[in-house]
C-alpha cells in the first residue's frame, strides 16, 4: 500500500491463490478446481491417428504444419493420459482442422476441438 492510498471499506489483496469467494459476506458452494476430465484415450488415439494422416496427405502450408504439430503433440499426450495437455493441444486447431476432423469421421476429436 502506497503513503497517499485511501481506503474505504476492505482491502483485498490475493497473490498465486485460487480463490472461491473473496470480500465481506463472499460464499464458496465447492471447490474451485475443476473436475478431471475422463476420456477414452483408445478411441482418441486412434482418432488422432486419422486425422494426423489426412493432415499429411494435405497440400502442406504453414498453418497445416503447425497443426500438424499440435495433433502430434496432443496425440503424445493422449497416449501419456494427460487430458489437460491434449485438449490445450487440440484447442489450438482451426475451424479448418475441425472441419476436416468432421468430414473424416473423427467426431470425438472434433468434438474436443470445439470444447
Amino acid at each position: 500500500m502506497k503513503k497517499n492510498d485511501i481506503i474505504m471499506g476492505d482491502k483485498i489483496s490475493v497473490h498465486n491463490s485460487a480463490i472461491g469467494a473473496m470480500g465481506r459476506g463472499a460464499v464458496n458452494y465447492g471447490p474451485v478446481s475443476t473436475s478431471k476430465e475422463k476420456y477414452d484415450y483408445p478411441i482418441i488415439l486412434e482418432e488422432l491417428q486419422k486425422l494426423k494422416n489426412a493432415l499429411y496427405t494435405a497440400p502442406q502450408n504453414d498453418e497445416q504444419i503447425i497443426a500438424l504439430s499440435a495433433v502430434i503433440h496432443a496425440e503424445d499426450a493422449a497416449r501419456n493420459e494427460d487430458g489437460p495437455a491434449m485438449t490445450t493441444h487440440l484447442k489450438k486447431l482451426g475451424t479448418w482442422v475441425f472441419n476436416l476432423a468432421r468430414d473424416i469421421g473423427v467426431n470425438v476429436v472434433a468434438s474436443i476441438i470445439t470444447q
